[in-house]
């Protein structure tokens, strides 16, 4: 007599296939594990590519924290981006997204006409100076030679404000210190983006 709690001895017959469900799951974890590497290797060689993390794996990135001062000229007239474009744009200008940058220019290029001179002025928070003291600002109120970011920086550790200071910037001043570090130029006024469109 068998035992009513003892489990049904297994079912003879071929073992389990790889089915279409299995391919399924594979192919999302397939994509799921792609396209955030894809950020990592093989990046474009545009110099947008770095603040575009759409698709990667973020947590903790500090790309998000960077945010860009972007100008459009018509020639040598500043373009008011404001009245031209919807602040969703600006804003996302702001965050040097590649796809938004494009079709910027695009709209401009177009809208000008086959002699369109449209220049971009790009400077942004490079994404590691969210780790960096001097990048919190150069300013030196109390006028003793020391960022006044740097009293109050927990990256300083045990270092006291002016060791800091020169260890993070050597023997640049506040300000060039600033511009080397926490600043950099992304696209140059001095190009024509039109022409450089339609070259490629």
């Amino acid at each position: 007599m068998t035992d009513p709690t003892s489990p049904d001895p297994p079912a003879d017959g071929p073992p389990r296939r790889f089915g279409g469900r299995d391919a399924f799951i594979a192919a999302v974890l397939l994509v799921n594990i792609a396209l955030p590497l894809s950020y990592y290797i093989g990046r474009s060689d545009s110099p947008l590519a770095r603040y575009d993390e759409r698709f990667a794996w973020r947590m903790f990135s500090p790309v998000r924290i960077a945010r860009c001062q972007v100008d459009l000229y018509d020639g040598e007239t500043p373009i008011q981006l404001t009245r031209e474009l919807h602040v969703v744009w600006i804003n996302l200008l702001k965050r040097a997204r590649p796809s938004v940058v494009n079709r910027v220019l695009d709209k401009f290029c177009d809208e000008r006409g086959p002699d369109a001179d449209i220049r971009l002025s790009m400077v942004c928070t490079p994404p590691e100076a969210s780790t960096k003291t001097i990048c919190d600002g150069p300013a030196d109120r109390d006028r003793d030679g020391v960022p006044d970011a740097y009293a109050t920086s927990h990256y300083c550790g045990d270092q006291s404000p002016a060791e800091c200071f020169a260890a993070e910037c050597a023997d640049k001043s506040a300000r060039a210190c600033y511009a080397e570090l926490c600043r950099a130029t992304v696209y140059d006024r001095s190009r024509n983006q039109c022409s450089d469109r339609e070259a490629i």
